[in-house]
């Protein structure tokens, strides 16, 4: 299946794309977001019954955020194997958690705001999971029946402020930052199911800048679902976003940082894509 949550007026619609005839329409199924049918334990199968209803048009469809309020961000730092090459890392022994807030989310077409004192953002596509049930010190079994579905994140960084604090997180946490979805797609919809083997890509103005396939992953989602829950219990809603293939912005100087005007593109193949411009912060 693919899900989403669409903006309707004053409130919020947890929908279904059906692909039927020339252009897919989206149909409600009951829900306020996402996130309240994850929480819901009979939600993904009553999603799968329904075939008729209320129903929008996908092409002019206004996305939220999959999950309007998650529980927790969670995030992987340099998790593909090209990645830790181009940069001369070494490969660690688990994955590198660190985190974002639910405000920094925005949708799938949503603006990225630059603030005013952020002088070297770049982007960076990846994979993110979204968790459909709660999952505490999981075996490799409970991590994958905990993991709903897929999506896409653009996870917008400001550079400087991330090395000047020596810290993971810090530079990732901007207010309205981060793009993410449009849909949520389940893994039986995915080659390569639980574990997907899927290009992902990204583009500013049409120039091509990043390039990889989720076939690089070192700690694939299983193993990430694994090891976050160790440390917290992982809930219906929450996101983990699992790492970004090689050549961010970053390692291309300070001319590929993102200024206002610019047209941000994040495309993983089988899920859908993220285009957002980027404007400057009022103040």
């Amino acid at each position: 299946m693919h899900l989403a949550t669409i903006r309707t007026g004053t409130t919020t619609r947890a929908v279904k794309r059906v692909d039927s005839g020339t252009s897919p329409v989206l149909v409600d199924l009951g829900y306020v977001d996402l996130g309240a049918l994850l929480a819901d334990p009979d939600g993904l199968t009553r999603a799968a019954a329904i075939d008729g209803g209320t129903t929008y048009d996908a092409a002019t469809a206004d996305f939220a955020p999959p999950v309007i309020n998650p529980d927790k961000v969670i995030c992987v730092s340099h998790n593909y194997g090209e990645h830790y090459r181009v940069l001369g890392l070494n490969i660690p022994e688990s994955p590198r958690l660190s985190t974002k807030f639910s405000t920094a989310l925005i949708g799938a077409n949503d603006e990225i705001v630059k603030p005013a004192d952020a002088h070297a953002l770049d982007c960076a596509v990846e994979l993110a999971i979204v968790i459909g049930r709660t999952v505490r010190h999981a075996s490799d079994d409970e991590a994958a029946a905990a993991i709903a579905g897929f999506t896409v994140m653009n996870d917008v960084t400001d550079r400087d402020l991330e090395f000047q604090a020596e810290e993971w997180g810090l530079g990732n946490i901007w207010d309205r930052s981060t793009p993410i979805g449009p849909y949520l797609v389940t893994p039986d919809d995915l080659p390569g199911g639980i574990a997907p083997t899927l290009a992902l890509t990204t583009t500013i103005d049409g120039r091509p800048v990043q390039s990889g396939s989720t076939a690089d992953l070192h700690f694939d989602p299983v193993h990430v679902v694994r090891r976050a829950s160790r440390f917290m219990e992982l809930r219906p809603g929450d996101i983990v976003a699992t790492g970004s293939p090689s050549s961010p912005a970053h390692d291309h100087g300070p001319e590929a940082h993102l200024q206002a005007g610019q047209r941000i593109v994040v495309s993983i193949d089988g899920i859908g894509e993220c285009r957002n411009t980027v404007v400057a912060a009022d103040a």
